[in-house]
């Protein structure tokens, strides 16, 4: 069930309406209702699917409490080689097999056995992560496991968060669960606002971005042609503002559903596009994934202990991890490779660590820029279907005329300039409806707005979310 389809609409407001209304302080009835509705919202892809969530919740239970009573060690490793084995199965087994038939193929040897064509479960590697982290916590004795399976089952397959993250760690959205929640109407009402602005983003901004990047992708050599390098720049260019209001408009109407039950799921995205250097793009990107690769692989490798080598490798271990835990392609791999590239010059030169609360300012535009030229070379071989495809693409940009020849159709930067320019104006904020004007009629005028320009879009073609794929 995609959150911009009329399923969805019609979803949410029916479990808002039966948990409120219905199991109002009754902590446990709302868990088992909210754990029903997860799995329906799961199985609207694919109910033979449950059986991975079913097999991943029961596990991680089940060797929590065993490590309380002895051979943590022992219990923690087998649940975590369990869930990453289901992970590699399911995510990577096409594509080793598949490599290595061609790796066989070149050395004079024939591959006769029978290749399994596996489909990817939707949100996979998002809750395969978060029960790894609740196992890592528990055999750290950062939060003790709890009894309460019900409330255990709905931390890993909670609606919103299930299929794209964020990745929760237990120690923030397990005890919210467990406890009482109470109606608040000022948190509903942000709830709605910040579902509002995540579907302004991912229909306004990323759909209609994402059709002139499907054009341009598709027939990259027929545009250059026709038009020179400046499209094939623009394709590019609209695939990060494509990725990220997909992306963060997923992460926004997800925190924002989750308000509406009493529940505050951490920010994933603070304005990552205003990012003065490599390294404060990555503490502003997909949070919840590199806090997790920071807690649970970079630290245990030994994170900067151990000399600047050390920290390199370190670095670079992670990036092409992360690379290849976003899709099973090389292209992934290279995207992994390409910031661990440039990860690692900024730490040899040292580059500058902001705080979460220094702000952008005009004067940092040229950094700015920067940064994210480097954000759309590394999204351009992100997007390409292969590695030969990023080459060629580079190739025709620097090998094509015409740089100032745009094809008609091909700009929507209105949207972009909408989206873009009001998260710089509230860029103080995790998104911009968060502090409304005290004028009712000019807030209901901006109301107006964003639902007229998300009706107005949903007329175009509308597409799942980009990060389901991983």
């Amino acid at each position: 069930m995609n959150f911009n389809s009329i399923s969805f609409a019609i979803f949410l407001p029916v479990v808002f309406l039966i948990y409120w209304l219905c199991l109002r302080n009754r902590t446990r009835s709302q868990n088992i209702f909210l754990l029903v509705a997860s799995y329906l919202f799961y199985a609207w892809w694919d109910w033979r699917f449950l059986f991975l969530i079913i097999i991943t919740t029961a596990s991680t239970y089940s060797t929590a409490l065993a490590a309380k009573h002895g051979n943590k060690r022992t219990w923690t490793v087998a649940n975590i080689i369990l869930n990453l084995g289901i992970l590699a199965t399911f995510k990577y087994f096409n594509f080793f097999s598949e490599n290595l038939r061609h790796i066989l193929s070149a050395i004079g040897m024939a591959a006769d056995w029978v290749t399994l064509d596996i489909l990817l479960p939707a949100g996979i590697s998002f809750y395969t992560f978060q029960a790894i982290s609740y196992s890592v916590d528990v055999y750290r004795d950062r939060i003790k496991p709890t009894r309460d399976y019900i409330a255990f089952s709905t931390f890993i397959a909670f609606f919103p968060q299930l299929v794209a993250g964020p990745i929760e760690r237990a120690t923030n959205l397990l005890p919210q669960i467990t406890s009482p929640r109470h109606w608040e109407y000022n948190e509903a009402v942000l709830g709605m606002r910040q579902i509002l602005w995540g579907l302004a983003k991912k229909l306004a901004m990323a759909d209609l971005c994402g059709q002139a990047v499907d054009a341009i992708f598709s027939q990259p050599h027929y545009y250059a042609s026709e038009f020179g390098a400046s499209t094939l720049i623009l394709g590019s260019i609209l695939f990060s503002f494509q990725i990220y209001g997909d992306f963060s408009g997923y992460s926004d109407i997800a925190t924002g559903s989750a308000r509406l039950f009493g529940i505050r799921l951490m920010d994933n995205f603070r304005h990552p596009y205003f990012s003065r250097n490599v390294r404060e793009f990555w503490q502003r990107w997909h949070i919840s994934l590199m806090q997790w690769f920071r807690e649970y692989l970079y630290i245990p490798l030994g994170g900067n202990r151990n000399g600047l080598p050390r920290t390199l490798l370190n670095i670079s271990i992670v990036f092409l991890i992360s690379g290849l835990w976003h899709g099973a392609a090389w292209t992934f791999v290279a995207w992994g490779a390409f910031w661990a590239i440039f990860m690692c010059i900024g730490i040899i030169f040292n580059s500058r660590r902001y705080r979460p609360d220094e702000i952008a300012s005009w004067k940092d535009t040229h950094r700015i820029v920067i940064v994210f030229l480097l954000v759309s070379i590394g999204f351009t071989i992100f997007r390409s279907q292969s590695i030969d495809a990023a080459i060629d693409y580079f190739g025709l940009i620097f090998h094509s005329g015409g740089l100032l020849a745009v094809p008609t159709g091909l700009t929507p930067l209105w949207s972009v300039v909408l989206v873009i320019g009001a998260e710089w104006y509230t860029r103080r904020h995790p998104f911009p409806l968060q502090r409304m004007p005290r004028s009712a009629a000019l807030r209901f005028a901006i109301y107006w707005l964003l639902l007229g320009t998300i009706l107005w879009a949903c007329d175009t073609d509308s597409t799942s979310f980009i990060y389901f794929r991983f």
